[in-house]
């Protein structure tokens, strides 16, 4: 045999399969990653939801004081 038919050999029986190996492990972290990235991506995007909720709640109390101490401050105060 000649150094280039040996070096194919070589290549072919022990670089081949390891390669595929490494690809498919590769292949696999590359689904696990990306199921873990969608699942912290919902959590964060429900999270983000509920503290959009919270603060438009405050918002709407913080407005509602606002309306009572003004309809407050134009009534005369009448002691008791």
């Amino acid at each position: 045999m000649s150094v280039v038919e040996d070096v194919r050999k070589v290549l072919q029986d022990f670089l081949a399969p390891e390669l595929r190996a490494l690809t498919a492990r590769m292949d696999a972290a590359d689904k696990i990653a990306e199921a873990r990235y969608q699942e912290v991506k919902a959590n964060a995007e429900a999270r983000h939801q509920e503290i959009m909720t919270r603060l438009e709640g405050l918002k709407s109390s913080l407005e509602l004081d606002k309306r009572v101490e003004r309809l407050e401050g134009r009534q005369p105060h009448h002691p008791s």
